[in-house]
């Protein structure tokens, strides 16, 4: 059944992948020899301070992820270590594979019986929505509404978006109660979920938690911004943390493998809302998403090193 599931996952991908290549292919505005020239001219100094930038961005990811987690009794090295190779996952595997990397090696690795998976996921829930509702504030704090309509941004044309979610979480909760009522253990990792939930709403954790969101997103700008800086695009902060928003909306339902094609098309969007020419969109999108992915693969060999010498220096002591 797994197999099936993957192969049908990876064939969707395919198609999508194929539909977004010929689309380009297509375009009369796309020429993959001026995206060519457009990478070529970010040059390798741009590229090393973005990915500085996107370093930076990781790290305060990891810590977000451990400040969430303060009873979780696992060492902070391994906390982050176990968030960046869930993280790597999430980029490079289908269906959100590294949340369920994340939820199961903490729960190894907090060598308690007593300690629930439902403390794991409810930290991972309270991140993503202090992280998305940063990234809001953000936005509705720094951009300069009179340079656009928000009428030539369909994807937050949010009235058959909204009605949709509410949908499919009264589906989802329906089906939970029905589930519960004929499940013993469901219905205590329930139970468990909720008490998580109430354990870490702490406001200085909270606190901490949107500070460090603050963070990831102003790196993650300023990541963009050394990169689009050699083709001669600008764009103020708060212009920049809209192109995120689209992004993230554009990637929240993952549909190909490492979001290829879908990544490159959402931000190619977002830079074109500020006028930047698709060539040079693309050229920033596709610098952009392997940055991203280098930056965690930096962080997965560092804090695996980090906890191999740390193991070895305790088996010594």
């Amino acid at each position: 059944m797994h197999h099936l599931f993957l192969r049908r996952r990876l064939g969707a991908s395919a198609v999508v992948i194929a539909i977004l290549v010929l689309m380009t292919i297509n375009s009369s505005s796309i020429s993959w020899e001026h995206v060519y020239q457009s990478l070529r001219q970010i040059g390798g100094l741009s590229l090393a301070l973005a990915l500085c930038m996107a370093v930076a961005q990781y790290f305060c990811l990891a810590l977000r992820f451990f400040s969430l987690l303060p009873k979780a009794y696992v060492s902070p090295l391994n906390i982050c270590r176990i968030y960046s190779v869930g993280q790597f996952l999430n980029h490079v595997v289908l269906a959100r594979a590294g949340d369920l990397y994340k939820i199961l090696a903490v729960k190894k690795a907090a060598n308690n019986r007593e300690f629930s998976t439902a403390y794991v996921v409810s930290a991972l829930i309270i991140e993503r929505f202090l992280a998305s509702l940063t990234l809001l504030m953000l936005v509705f704090l720094l951009m300069d509404w009179l340079t656009i309509k928000v009428t030539d941004i369909p994807v937050l044309d949010t009235a058959y978006q909204l009605m949709s979610g509410i949908v499919v979480v009264l589906l989802a909760t329906a089906v939970l109660y029905l589930l519960q009522k004929r499940s013993t253990r469901l219905r205590r990792w329930l139970r468990e979920l909720v008490k998580s939930f109430t354990t870490i709403m702490n406001l200085q954790r909270l606190s901490v938690s949107i500070g460090l969101s603050f963070l990831v997103w102003t790196f993650e700008v300023l990541s963009l911004k050394f990169l689009a800086a050699p083709l001669q695009i600008d764009f103020e902060l708060g212009q920049g943390m809209l192109i995120l928003l689209i992004l993230n909306i554009g990637i929240a339902v993952p549909m190909t493998l490492a979001n290829v094609g879908i990544y490159e098309a959402a931000l190619v969007f977002g830079l074109g809302l500020w006028g930047v020419e698709p060539n040079k969109a693309i050229a920033v999108a596709l610098c952009h998403h392997i940055i991203q992915i280098v930056a965690l693969g930096v962080w997965v060999a560092a804090f695996n090193v980090l906890a191999r010498y740390q193991g070895e220096r305790e088996t010594v002591g």
